[in-house]
């Protein structure tokens, strides 16, 4: 019986290395750790606004500083959106902007602030919200974020590194709601983690260097305000 016993858990062990395994391998084509690239949506912007929380979970404090203001994130933020015919489910980037978020930190953006300044001089009453984290360049000491400038390899930032500019873990993302359908009310949703390819890449941040280096100043949307979690309430458009 003990030997049946002890095959079993053998047998158990091994299923659950094999499952962990499979988890946890690379996926070939995908940039980044399974949760660089994150997604979320937004609407009913015209009738109630909406607010993203973001938080650093920690992941690049340099190893023995203890102290605050250290091991930034950059939380680049893409906003889709379109109007029909030309556009109607949104597949153009209307705007970009990005959040430096130190270690421990949380930041908030408000919805309305996201689609206030798209690239086309139109009225966006909802959008696609997508966040790639990476660390800043310079390393997780410095708050240089640069939605544009994304990693042009799968350079995989090490935590508590000084590697500069790589695809980064540890940022977490929710958005608020507002339906209208069967009757108003409110929710809040966890961002999505979904995978990153080159050719995604390429979209998010090959784009947004368009926008940014027109010069026209459209499409460049507010990014965060300071203050916290929250702050963005306060901050109308």
């Amino acid at each position: 019986m003990y030997k049946r016993l002890l095959v079993g858990c053998a047998t158990l062990v091994s299923l659950s290395s094999v499952t962990f395994a499979q988890v946890a391998a690379p996926v070939p084509g995908v940039w980044g750790y399974t949760d660089t690239y994150q997604l979320n949506v937004l609407q009913n912007l015209t009738t109630a606004d909406s607010v993203i929380n973001l938080t650093n979970a920690g992941a690049y404090t340099p190893p023995g500083n203890v102290f605050t203001n250290t091991g930034y994130l950059c939380a680049n933020i893409y906003v889709f959106g379109g109007v029909a015919p030309n556009d109607a489910q949104g597949e153009q980037l209307a705007a970009c902007c990005s959040c430096a978020i130190s270690r421990n930190g949380v930041a908030s953006v408000r919805g309305r602030q996201l689609v206030s300044n798209p690239l086309t001089n139109v009225t966006l009453t909802a959008a696609s919200i997508k966040i790639v984290w990476t660390t800043p360049v310079g390393g997780p000491t410095q708050s240089a974020c640069n939605p544009a400038a994304l990693p042009g390899a799968n350079t995989i930032a090490p935590v508590n590194s000084g590697t500069s500019n790589g695809f980064a873990t540890g940022g977490r993302a929710w958005a608020t709601h507002w339906h209208t359908v069967p009757s108003a009310f409110g929710t809040e949703t966890q961002f999505t983690n979904v995978p990153l390819t080159a050719p995604e890449r390429d979209v998010l941040s090959n784009n947004c260097a368009f926008i940014i280096g027109n010069g026209s100043g459209a499409g460049r949307c507010a990014g965060c305000p300071t203050g916290g979690a929250q702050a963005a309430a306060s901050n109308p458009l």
